[in-house]
């Protein structure tokens, strides 16, 4: 484990705050990607 953690570790709610952030940004990411993917097809 890194820096040392043993064993199931409660998460702090800064580290469950983090974690939501990166998860909404990759779903940001990957549905602009979608949009212009479709807006390519849609416009040939």
């Amino acid at each position: 484990m890194a820096f040392g953690d043993n064993g199931q570790r409660k998460k702090t709610a800064f580290e469950k705050l983090t974690l939501l952030v990166v998860i909404i940004m990759l779903l940001v990411t990957v549905g602009a990607i979608f949009a212009s993917a479709l807006g390519a097809l849609s416009a040939s």
